[in-house]
């Protein structure tokens, strides 16, 4: 039948339950043609009038009750499907009528489109079988074969298949004879085990002739399903027998545990929410459901908060505010914001919850006592504050010690040159004024690397430009070539991957100065030495290895101590404790980083990372 045609009506008398099937239906069959009534005897004028297809029937009607309901609009068109619309305490009832000809029943707390769809085009060709069945045997027949849905019929006392259906054929695996050598006991799960009895009054229909039941089963496959079983007696070849429609409702309960699982989840989560609160809101901001481990008024419950309004919990003007945030979430938008109460602070998340229709009409909200947090926030801003005046006072300390040092230094390294010891022969002044002499070259050398070392901590604006890795390179070892020479050191460079970097000439300079100087410093006597350095790009810049095979460095004792300032890791009579510490604090000035990778005796790699 087209749905162009479909004609339905429905007999109810509460508006919301009728508004509620409405929306399923117009869903379902979006060009159906649906009747309402709200007495039986409306529905009757209806049934004159119109050429109707499927009812829906409540049997709790102002003019009539129960069977006696069904039995007055089925006996005015017999032809039509009657599904029954029931209340989970009407089921009873309605089975009842499904025993004298209803096609099927919906409890309407369980329904929904699919649910509707379903009953209302099994209805209608339930119907049209049922009227041949009227006709002839094989028509019945014809009915139990070709049910969508499984169909057994089986020994009312020794609970034997006697017939089955090609849909429970299909369902359960099992062909039509392997099924006539069962009974239906043996398909509940663990009916193979002896120690494990089967109830078989769970498969005798009822005294008044009809029963449902859930029920597990396995399949052929060993598949575990739920299923429905409505059962009601029949007479086959003169033998009481039992006639089963069975619905497989897996799906269905499996979406209802699921359904209770994240409900539980919800409910655990949001009555463990820490240092908070999480609430439901209504559309008027009334509070559907709260929990926490802390509510935003100290020394309140969940109780205190139900069915008000949530803005009613702050001060003004902060109520006003959480007001217009919370609102903006109805036009589908998620809010954070900061409130206080008294004084406390709370950061307040808000998101819609979507109806089936898409509507928002409520919204979801946590809240979450920050207060300690900004505190805590507060001192850290207020500590840092301080560092940063302590740091401008210790480099204050240093330029003026340095600047102050310079002056008197260079005073005595003027007097020391202008000292005539030619004419002194006592021994011991002689070496006193040489201990003085190198005292004081070495001072002056120790203030002008600190003094170095300032202006590379505080040049955090040196100038940047595009450089060349390889001219530089190439610039850096010409100017050390006669050192190179000496030492037969071989280079072996390759810039080919990566080669423009954004950095500080002289930085740059200074820094591959300092690692071809080490590398040729400390190299091994056991072998000539040898360099290699190669470039690769990175996201966001480039990175260059430099290896070398010289006396390499002890890790495990050193690996803190690397970059450190005066830091030896070997005897050498040139070795101040400097370089390192100075390519670390160039490469970290200008947004870079530096690793090391070494082993004694075998060489050491540096892996520098330059940032464009």
């Amino acid at each position: 039948m087209r749905q162009t045609l479909l004609k339905l009506l429905v007999i109810e008398d509460n508006p919301g339950d009728f508004i509620l099937v409405n929306e399923y239906l117009e869903e379902s069959f979006p060009k159906a043609t649906i009747f309402h009534a709200d007495t039986l005897l409306k529905g009757i004028e209806f049934l004159e009038n119109e050429n109707i297809d499927v009812i829906l029937l409540d049997l709790t009607l102002p003019d009539g009750m129960g069977i006696d309901s069904f039995l007055s609009i089925n006996l005015k068109a017999p032809q039509v499907p009657i599904i029954i619309l029931t209340g989970l305490g009407d089921t009873k009832l309605a089975l009842e009528s499904l025993q004298i000809g209803a096609q099927d029943y919906i409890v309407k707390d369980d329904s929904s489109p699919a649910v509707l769809a379903k009953s209302i085009q099994y209805g209608i060709e339930r119907s049209k079988i049922f009227a041949r069945l009227k006709k002839s045997e094989e028509q019945y027949k014809l009915l139990f074969d070709h049910n969508p849905l499984p169909m057994c019929a089986y020994d009312n006392a020794s609970h034997q298949f006697l017939k089955v259906n090609e849909a429970a054929v299909r369902h359960y695996g099992y062909s039509e004879d392997e099924f006539l050598k069962l009974t239906i006991d043996e398909l509940e799960p663990g009916s193979e085990d002896v120690n494990q009895p089967i109830s078989i009054s769970d498969y005798n229909v009822s005294r008044n002739g009809l029963y449902s039941i859930d029920h597990k089963h396995r399949k052929k496959n060993g598949e575990i399903i739920d299923v429905e079983m409505r059962s009601h007696e029949i007479i086959i070849d003169g033998q009481n027998a039992c006639l089963a429609v069975i619905h497989d409702v897996t799906e269905r309960n499996r979406a209802k545990e699921q359904l209770r699982e994240s409900e539980q989840m919800f409910r655990t989560i949001s009555e463990n929410f820490p240092n908070g609160e999480v609430a439901i809101l209504n559309k008027n901001l009334t509070i559907l459901y709260i929990a926490g481990k802390e509510f935003h008024i100290p020394g309140t419950n969940a109780s205190y908060f139900e069915n008000t309004a949530y803005t009613s919990h702050f001060h003004s003007p902060e109520k006003e505010k959480v007001y217009d945030k919370l609102m903006q979430v109805f036009a589908d938008n998620n809010v954070v914001f900061e409130a206080a109460y008294d004084n406390l602070s709370y950061m307040i998340s808000a998101v819609p919850l979507y109806e089936t229709d898409g509507k928002i009409n409520k919204i979801l909200i946590a809240s979450q006592n920050i207060t300690e947090q900004k505190r805590n926030e507060i001192e850290k801003e207020m500590f840092i504050e301080k560092l940063k005046q302590n740091n401008s006072d210790l480099q204050q300390f240093s330029y003026i010690t340095s600047h102050n040092l310079r002056s008197p230094l260079g005073n005595l390294l003027g007097i020391i040159k202008l000292l005539d010891t030619s004419s002194i022969s006592d021994p011991m002044t002689k070496m006193l004024l040489k201990n003085f002499e190198d005292c004081t070259i070495q001072l002056n050398e120790t203030v002008n690397d600190l003094i170095n070392i300032l202006l590379v901590k505080n040049s955090s604006d040196s100038k940047k430009e595009t450089l060349d890795l390889r001219k530089t390179f190439e610039k850096v070892v010409q100017s050390v070539q006669n050192t190179i020479d000496q030492k037969s050191m071989t280079i072996i460079a390759d810039f080919d991957d990566a080669y423009e970097v954004e950095f500080n000439r002289t930085y740059l300079e200074s820094i591959l100065l300092n690692l071809i100087t080490n590398a040729v410093k400390y190299s091994s006597p056991k072998r000539d030495p040898q360099v290699k350095i190669r470039t690769e790009k990175i996201d966001g810049g480039i990175k260059m290895y430099f290896s070398d095979n010289g006396l390499g460095i002890d890790m495990q004792r050193n690996k803190d101590r690397i970059f450190g300032l005066y830091q030896r890791f070997h005897n050498h009579a040139d070795s101040k404790g400097l370089g390192l510490y100075m390519v670390n604090s160039q490469i970290r000035v200008m947004g870079g980083g530096i690793d090391v990778e070494s082993e004694v005796d075998k060489g050491t790699t540096f892996i520098i990372t330059f940032k464009n």
